[in-house]
């Protein structure tokens, strides 16, 4: 086969596989986009809340605090 059809088709055939890749991935992201209001979350918790509350009113106590001059 000549060299330069050798070539072309190499790059024909790689070109193919990478919009076979693009597709795939637009497919599972598409997948796990359809997939994703389905599943309930079940991860709250009370004490992450808190904790979060808590450290929002350390900072804004801590920022009211007058700063000392030396």
């Amino acid at each position: 086969m000549h060299p330069i059809i050798l070539h072309d088709l190499t790059k024909a055939h790689t070109s193919d596989l990478h919009r076979q890749a693009e597709r795939d991935a637009l497919s599972l992201a598409a997948r796990r986009a359809r997939q994703a209001p389905t599943q309930k979350s079940t991860s709250f918790r009370p004490a992450h809340a808190t904790a979060a509350l808590l450290r929002r009113v350390l900072t804004l106590l801590g920022a009211r605090r007058p700063s000392r001059a030396p």
